[in-house]
């Protein structure tokens, strides 16, 4: 890869396919599709970015068309070149970037019975005070916006739930994650006011971020939802609207509980996890990992280290002055 890196793993894919990767490979190289993007730092690792497993989810999102997958990441790195959102993820304000925890799906520190993370996003913060910052922003700065939060998840997340083996399959690397959207109280008005968010982040989500989403938990639908869906389904991708499973308030706890074990559920839905929606992730098991109790606030990245070791590092800005801080002593082997 760009940067040195040469991941091995478990993709369960057919010779076939194993071949038309390659191809995707050698083509993306010939197109200067692997060049690092400006913005990242020479010891920055490219996930999320270029890296193969990104790859291969741009290529599984075209089922193996090489050249609609190769269309497809140059459409994402074209957006992600005018919005600059490399740039944006090691300098955006701490505190900004804590705001959009609660605008965008976030971690929630748990991962499924398969070791996919499990992301949150409440609809109830998307209304009133807290949402109305958004509509004072540009569609690139939306978009840029959008980008450095989410990439949390690619940048991040995916690759420390890859590096924890206690997952049915570990030496196949986490690609995708679980979301749970609640839509308690989601009335006709706010859908309404919520479409220009609902297509900006769907179509970032399809073109961006491909294959990322694993399945898309509805919750707290209400009896009028179908009216609803009739009038949004025009703005979310298909792709992304076949992932979608709608759970109605009485079905939450056993819907959930046939893919996430009960300490992993929200307490709301009548499981054990204390973590709340639009909060830094308390995630057990980081002493062990990175040797800290818990993650700091702001945006996380990997860097390489010496002999093909990776380390976590705390980016953003704070009052103005960059940060670069390393978390703990303890560096992951870079094939995960």
């Amino acid at each position: 890869m760009a940067n040195g890196e040469s991941i091995e793993f478990d993709t369960e894919l057919t010779v076939q396919e194993q071949e038309c990767f390659q191809s995707f490979i050698e083509q993306c190289r010939d197109r200067g599709l692997l060049e690092r993007p400006a913005g990242v730092s020479a010891d920055d690792t490219l996930d999320g970015l270029s890296d193969e497993i990104t790859l291969l989810r741009f290529l599984c999102g075209r089922s193996f068309d090489v050249p609609g997958a190769l269309q497809q990441l140059k459409e994402a790195q074209a957006i992600r070149s005018s919005a600059k959102t490399a740039e944006a993820y090691d300098s955006i304000d701490i505190d900004d970037f804590e705001h959009l925890r609660g605008l965008y799906p976030h971690w929630s520190g748990h991962r499924t019975k398969k070791g996919l993370p499990i992301c949150t996003l409440d609809i109830a913060n998307l209304d009133g005070p807290n949402f109305a910052s958004y509509h004072t922003y540009t569609s690139s700065q939306i978009t840029c916006r959008a980008i450095t939060s989410l990439d949390y998840l690619t940048r991040f997340v995916l690759p420390l739930c890859s590096a924890i083996s206690d997952r049915p399959n570990p030496r196949k690397p986490v690609s995708s994650a679980v979301y749970l959207a609640d839509i308690t109280n989601l009335t006709l008005r706010q859908t309404w006011s919520l479409r220009g968010y609902v297509q900006s982040i769907t179509g970032l989500l399809a073109t961006c971020y491909p294959e990322v989403v694993d399945k898309i938990y509805v919750l707290n639908a209400p009896p009028y939802f179908p009216r609803i869906w009739a009038f949004i389904k025009g703005f979310v991708d298909p792709r992304t609207a076949s992932k979608l499973v709608i759970v109605t308030p009485s079905d939450i706890l056993t819907t959930l509980l046939e893919v996430i074990d009960i300490e992993s559920i929200p307490e709301r839905y009548g499981g054990k996890s204390k973590a709340q929606n639009g909060r830094i992730p308390p995630v057990d098991g980081l002493q062990g990992l990175l040797g800290i109790d818990e993650l700091p606030d702001g945006p996380i990245k990997w860097i390489m280290k010496e002999q093909g070791n990776r380390a976590a590092v705390a980016v953003g800005a704070r009052e103005g002055e960059r940060r670069t801080e390393e978390l703990g002593p303890i560096s992951i082997k870079a094939a995960l």
